[in-house]
């Protein structure tokens, strides 16, 4: 958990991957505007975005920190991963370089970082994703649950998003009482 009680959550994956448009999409909820021809406009470091999410318990708040992806920002990347309760690493299959590259920010944002695999969920985006079909995925990652998402399907993002809330909080909060003990 991130020091204000709620879920800190990284947003990775290669450049041009789709992670700003997911980030604020889960923040929101609501779909933004999205064009391939649209303008690319690469993030610098690092934004963090604030939601909260209602569970049976509770309001959490989760910050979604919205990372970039270019290697430019390396040396920033120890401080993004403090504290972080989970990952959802973005790729879009489609681009090869990408899912070679998945590979690498898996081992260093979740690996690297002491998560577990139920701490980590992979989107595989892609504007023209069909429900249901297996993306390709580096072999780094085929032991883990990888999801198609398009913002044509919002509801399964928001599901499944969610459900990744549930999973991070109950292994954020067993940890916790580990430590108090």
């Amino acid at each position: 958990m991130s020091a204000k009680g709620g879920l800190k959550v990284n947003v990775v994956g290669p450049k041009c991957s789709g992670k700003t448009t997911i980030a604020n999409f889960l923040a929101s909820d609501e779909v933004p505007a999205f064009s391939l021809k649209e303008h690319y406009s690469e993030t610098v470091g690092c934004r963090i975005l604030e939601c909260e999410r209602n569970f049976e318990d509770g309001l959490i708040n989760i910050e979604l920190w919205d990372t970039s992806g270019s290697t430019d920002y390396e040396s920033c990347w120890p401080a993004v991963m403090k504290d972080a309760a989970g990952t959802i690493l973005v790729y879009n299959p489609e681009n090869e370089a990408h899912v070679s590259e998945s590979g690498a920010w898996y081992d260093f944002f979740v690996k690297n970082n002491g998560l577990r695999d139920e701490q980590c969920i992979v989107f595989a985006f892609c504007p023209k994703a069909e429900p249901g079909m297996r993306q390709r995925t580096s072999p780094k990652l085929q032991h883990l649950n990888v999801m198609n998402v398009s913002l044509e399907d919002a509801s399964l993002l928001t599901q499944q998003f969610d459900r990744f809330l549930r999973t991070i909080k109950h292994i954020a909060s067993s940890k916790g009482a580990r430590e108090e003990k």
